[in-house]
């Protein structure tokens, strides 16, 4: 059975997007951006034992040495980044950045 887990600021990063995008006006209402970060979970939790996983070639002290990641596109100008550890088929997100802020350091 595969087990899919979520560090504590990994969570934390998620619950504060729904806010970021509300108060930054990428969503007009609160729980369109609520609905968007549920989704993006979803999407993660559905693609990461799907995809083939990449290892960052920078910044590996920051993301870990057996970090691996995979990239999930939720619209044309907007990748996420979600890095995480694996053993067997148990995941472990430990990261999760986007194109806008960590496209140049993977």
């Amino acid at each position: 059975m595969i087990t899919i887990l979520y560090t504590p600021k990994v969570s934390e990063y998620l619950n504060n997007l729904i806010n970021i995008l509300y108060e930054n006006d990428y969503f007009g209402y609160r729980e369109s951006a609520k609905v968007y970060v549920i989704d993006l979970r979803n999407e993660i939790e559905s693609s990461l034992p799907l995809l083939t996983p990449r290892f960052p070639r920078y910044r590996r002290k920051i993301y870990g040495k057996n970090t691996k990641y995979i990239i999930i596109r939720k619209n044309k100008y907007t990748s996420y980044y979600i890095f995480f550890l694996q053993k067997a088929d148990k995941y472990i997100v430990t990261y999760i950045g986007n194109n806008h802020t960590d496209a140049q350091y993977i």
